[in-house]
């Protein structure tokens, strides 16, 4: 199979200065979107003409996706994205429950007071628009907005580093799941139960709505598994 190498995510970097960790991060962001999709083959001079380093660095790029599990080596085949079956996916949205839950738990312990009022906000009646007119790009980034800083708050380096990567792998099954069901809804309430817990600063609720919040995203996808994987 010919590599699928989409255009560098960030072209403003300078190529000279990109190192194996740059290149594997772009090289990531595309196969979490499956813009290189799963069994797709990556060729290590492709990766190295594409980004202009040289081979070596392209194959510590490559050596990197391998260790994060993105990517594996096969034999007589070489470099080729995971692809995940349905068990694997279930089991990285337990790992995601898990470790989410205790994101928001230290996110509501440290968080000082109005520090969420924002995000309420958003998920007030911006949200309930955006669900009713199916405008599933302004859900998303809304969604990553609120992902990204109940990570942030949870003030832990190494929690940081599982939880995006676990979301880079399962991401893109929960996006695929709100198009083919009414999932949107129930997450908005799913997501502003979380939202008052941490404006509460009540540490065991954000913990529980949160694994909730998650459990019911693994929920559909197992249900919906067919379109979705």
């Amino acid at each position: 199979m010919a590599p699928i190498l989409a255009p560098a995510a960030d072209s403003s970097v300078p190529t000279d200065r990109l190192t194996p960790g740059a290149v594997a991060a772009q090289l990531r962001g595309r196969i979490a979107t499956h813009a290189i999709p799963p069994g797709a083959r990556v060729r290590e001079w492709d990766v190295a003409g594409e980004f202009a380093v040289p081979r070596l660095t392209a194959r510590d790029a490559l050596d990197i996706l391998v260790h994060q599990g993105f990517v594996e080596r096969e034999p007589n085949r070489g470099v080729l994205v995971r692809r995940r079956d349905l068990a694997e996916v279930l089991h990285l949205f337990e790992l995601r429950e898990v470790n989410e839950g205790l994101a928001a738990r230290r996110a509501a312990r440290a968080s000082p007071a109005g520090s969420w009022d924002d995000l309420i906000a958003a998920f007030g009646a911006p949200m309930e628009a955006i669900v009713a007119r199916q405008d599933l790009d302004s859900y998303v980034r809304t969604y990553d907005r609120l992902h990204q800083r109940l990570i942030a708050a949870a003030g832990s380096p190494p929690l940081a580093e599982l939880l995006n990567r676990l979301n880079d792998m399962t991401a893109i099954y929960g996006r695929r799941v709100l198009l083919v069901s009414d999932r949107t809804q129930h997450a908005l309430a799913d997501h502003r139960a979380v939202l008052d817990a941490l404006r509460r600063g009540n540490a065991a609720t954000a913990e529980r709505a949160r694994r909730t919040t998650i459990a019911n995203v693994r929920a559909a996808v197992e249900r919906y598994h067919a379109f979705v994987l």
